[in-house]
């Protein structure tokens, strides 16, 4: 059924798609980006981070394992609506949730980090709420409606706070908010760690507390918007936010935190208009393989 809302990309990630049936690891683009409020561009993210992941190579140092023995399959690209948010969110659940109901592991590449709500709807409403949301983003992204829209970009965490229980979302990497949505964030108990806390703490200190809060939890879904990356190492996103994480601390918490429970993720709000050299593509890109590569190994 979800064949009648995706098509095929030019492109494929790391140049091949794996056998469905031989591998349960989906590659999902979501090429959607209308409610951006500042650059727009990510559109162009789902083929372009393929078309750079082809110059990467495939072994992981962390994991210690080659993703080229176990390559995602490429479902395509979402069919979406540009302009039309309604239409599009039916498509993306339609879709995640199929994908999830067949036992796929899917990495979707957006895309606004809006498109996260209707993959999470899709998981929710086909294996349940019982799951830990694990968020790294710059933002809150805590507004109930930014610019008269409760769909944009910055409203992610508030439409997310009405799939899930706001107690099983974890923000990482968090340094850019309002003083009401940091007001909103405590009295909803939506655990928080800023870059502050990645350095007081260390790697080890803020992924042991990530585990904590995660071990009450069925599933763990993983969501990471790209501006969580400091702009030296990020800078084509759709809204730059100085002072942020290194690929290292990211990586590094990313696997130390991922276990058998992570049934999904998704990489969002990288912006090729914007890139230079296509540095953040090629990180968005390595960002992928290697949280193929944890899931791999802890399954």
């Amino acid at each position: 059924m979800r064949e009648l809302y995706l098509n095929k990309s030019p492109y494929l990630f790391l140049g091949v798609s794996g056998d469905p049936l031989k591998t349960p690891y989906s590659i999902v683009g979501v090429p959607f980006d209308t409610t951006s409020s500042f650059r727009s561009g990510s559109r162009f993210a789902p083929i372009h981070i393929r078309l750079i992941s082809q110059s990467l190579e495939t072994y992981s140092l962390r994991a210690d394992v080659d993703v080229e023995d176990f390559p995602p399959h490429d479902e395509g690209d979402i069919i979406v609506s540009p302009g039309e948010i309604s239409w599009t969110f039916r498509a993306v659940e339609e879709v995640s949730g199929e994908l999830f109901n067949d036992g796929r592991r899917p990495a979707f590449i957006g895309g606004d980090h809006i498109v996260s709500v209707p993959i999470v709807t899709g998981l929710v409403k086909t294996l349940g709420r019982d799951t830990c949301l694990i968020i790294f983003d710059a933002h809150l992204d805590l507004r109930d409606s930014y610019l008269g829209n409760k769909f944009s970009h910055a409203c992610v965490m508030k439409r997310l706070c009405e799939v899930v229980d706001p107690r099983s979302i974890v923000i990482v990497g968090v340094r850019a908010f309002s003083k009401n949505e940091l007001n909103d964030a405590r009295k909803m108990k939506v655990k928080y760690y800023t870059t502050l806390n990645v350095r007081r703490l260390g790697v080890r200190g803020v992924a042991k507390a990530i585990e904590d809060i995660a071990s009450s939890f069925s599933r763990i879904y993983i969501s990471i918007d790209t501006d969580v990356f400091d702009p030296a190492y990020a800078p084509g996103v759709q809204t730059p936010e100085p002072d942020g994480l290194t690929p290292s601390e990211v990586l590094d918490i990313l696997y130390k935190i991922v276990d058998s429970r992570v049934v999904g993720f998704d990489v969002v709000e990288v912006c090729p208009p914007y890139d230079v050299n296509d540095a953040t593509s090629a990180l968005a890109a390595k960002t992928i393989l290697e949280l193929l590569s944890y899931i791999h190994v802890r399954h």
